[in-house]
């Protein structure tokens, strides 16, 4: 194209050197003006042709030119937009590829069983004897969920340092052992060895998170925690409205058997894989929570509990728990009715009350130990226990009772680990249920990873 503009512009040059020439010859004489005129005519009139025709091929030039670089720059763009392709699939591929090894990684830490460890060591000094140190508890819990619908849960104890093979005693214990299938939130299937639903078991099950040392009397003597069971049944939970929720558990177990006396029902739990009738005892608990600072638990237990199957022993159980600011608190109360073939009913009862009041200082949250420890709580803790038991013992049917005043202070530098101190002082009739007339200081640190 810049070939053809030269030659337009030599060709201009020279018609222009043309024109300047013959305009003195114009000039020179008439006789020669028309000849002249006629000659510059028609140079001019082939002069214009040749303009047009150079005009019509530098057009095409242009045009062709023009549609090159078009058909150029389409190339390109189709060349670049085929790499953005290629480089928006390779991208693609790789996300594909790291969302696998993530999906792969998310689902194999789901799968991997996790360990959790609790204990209790407790110190005692009863006024009058000797001080004992005693490591109450060391559990292990293993649960897992090798698939997003199916889970297990164990629990095993060792209690009082257990030894297997030695005098040294304690014992070991599979206290929860179960296996679940989740349909919905509100319908999942649970079966194996369950820890019964009834009573305040959320709350004061695990040791290192009960805000008293001693178990309450009520979940000794009356419902004899820890009351754990084979069966199988269903659990569940349900939002209601913005802030209250539902859930409950509800299970067909073996029950308790004919060894309820005066003492209590601690020695009617049986042992697991056996049943002294053909019948089967269902236990059940539901609750409402609002917003996590109130709870109430309503429970129901009913089964024949003699050889025969044909006495029925009955119960249920109201528990509360309360938070507002820093004062918590926390109730239950139990009952147990049970037919005699003879006589009047066997009934146990019993119930406890505590007040928790958190007096942090704001010093403790501070310096050092509050860098460490933001979360560190200081807490006052009163509770009082009062059991009641009538039934048969020895040929008799007496009725023995037993309550206890407990007041503490509780050091938690984290929910991990709490320490604990304690007095309690005990009255019973003249058989204990639990500890009996007693008085003394107990200390207790526990833990739960």
């Amino acid at each position: 194209m810049k070939m053809w503009r030269y030659r337009f512009w030599v060709l201009a040059c020279g018609v222009l050197t043309v024109l300047v020439a013959q305009v003195p010859a114009v000039f020179a004489g008439d006789a020669t003006v028309e000849r002249r005129l006629e000659e510059l005519e028609s140079g001019l009139t082939g002069l214009r042709q040749e303009l047009a025709d150079l005009r019509v091929l530098l057009e095409q030039l242009l045009e062709k030119d023009a549609q090159g670089a078009l058909e150029a720059t389409v190339g390109a763009l189709e060349a670049a937009s085929q790499e953005l392709v290629s480089g928006q699939e390779e991208l693609a591929e790789t996300v594909r590829s790291t969302a696998a090894a993530a999906q792969a990684l998310s689902d194999a830490e789901i799968r991997r069983p996790q360990l959790t460890v609790y204990g209790t060591f407790t110190a005692t000094a009863p006024e009058g004897e000797d001080s004992v140190f005693d490591a109450t508890s060391f559990e292990l819990v293993l649960s897992g969920r090798p698939h997003t619908r199916l889970g297990f849960f164990a629990e095993v104890e060792f209690e009082q340092a257990a030894a297997i093979g030695g005098g040294r005693g304690g014992e070991i214990k599979m206290e929860q052992a179960y296996a679940s299938y989740t349909i919905s939130p509100l319908l999942n299937l649970r079966a194996g060895v369950l820890l019964v639903p009834f009573g305040n078991v959320n709350v004061d099950h695990y040791a290192p998170n009960r805000d008293v040392i001693s178990k309450p009397l009520v979940s000794y003597a009356v419902a004899p925690s820890d009351w754990t069971d084979n069966g199988l049944g269903f659990y569940g939970n349900a939002l209601v409205g913005d802030v209250w929720s539902f859930d409950y558990e509800a299970y067909v177990i073996a029950g308790l058997d004919a060894d309820l006396t005066a003492l209590g029902l601690r020695a009617a739990r049986q042992g697991f894989g056996v049943d002294n009738n053909d019948d089967k005892a269902v236990a059940a608990r539901i609750a409402w929570n609002r917003a996590g600072w109130l709870e109430a638990g309503l429970s129901a237990y009913s089964g024949k509990y003699d050889d025969d199957g044909r006495l029925r022993i009955t119960g249920w159980a109201l528990d509360v728990f309360l938070e507002r600011g820093r004062l918590r608190m926390t109730g239950e109360y139990n009952s147990f009715d049970a037919e005699r073939a003879s006589g009047p009913d066997a009934v146990f009862l019993g119930y406890y009350a505590r007040l928790v009041l958190d007096v942090t200082p704001p010093a403790l949250r501070r310096g050092w130990h509050g860098r460490d420890f933001p979360s560190s709580r200081l807490d006052l803790v009163a509770q009082y226990d009062d059991v009641r038991v009538t039934g048969p013992l020895g040929g008799a049917f007496p009725t023995h009772t037993e309550q206890r005043y407990t007041l503490g202070l509780n050091y938690r530098p984290s929910h991990h680990w709490v320490l604990k101190l304690a007095y309690e002082r005990s009255e019973a009739s003249a058989v204990p249920l639990q500890k009996g007339s007693f008085r003394g200081v107990l200390t207790s640190i526990g833990f739960l990873f």
